[in-house]
């Protein structure tokens, strides 16, 4: 197989890999403070809950996805004052719950994924040559 097929391959990989993170840290991660948002039903400033009252912990990822102009941060609402609180308004509830929500996401059901995925491209790379092989010789045509 040539070095240029190898590569685009191995580009596949690691954007579906990366992809698959992606979805993980949105449903495992964001997805647990948005569905804790929705629970408490924070709809609406009068309702907005702090990190403390949804039993969640803010860290440095946190305070990344609600940065201004984050996909985060287009859902949901911030109230500022001593203690920071949040709500989703009444209109992007479904949309939050359309991104954030769904099935829930967990570390191993990532790791499966992953290793899926490397073992289907392995297998690619490994037969790949031999079905390139085969096509050129069936059809007399160089791949």
């Amino acid at each position: 197989m040539s070095m240029d097929l190898h590569f685009v391959v191995q580009g596949l990989l690691l954007g579906m890999i990366a992809a698959v993170l992606v979805v993980g840290y949105n449903k495992f991660f964001i997805g647990k403070f948005v569905k804790a948002l929705i629970a408490a039903e924070a709809n609406h400033p009068a309702f907005a809950k702090s990190f403390d009252e949804l039993n969640i912990k803010k860290n440095f990822l946190f305070r990344l996805a609600l940065r201004n102009g984050g996909t985060l941060k287009k859902i949901v609402s911030e109230l500022d004052g001593e203690n920071i609180k949040y709500y989703i308004p009444e209109d992007k509830i479904y949309r939050a719950g359309r991104v954030y929500g769904g099935r829930d996401v967990d570390i191993l059901m990532l790791a499966a994924i992953i290793v899926v995925l490397f073992l289907f491209f392995g297998i690619v790379l490994l037969y790949l040559p031999i079905f390139i092989d085969m096509v050129s010789n069936t059809f007399g045509v160089l791949l």
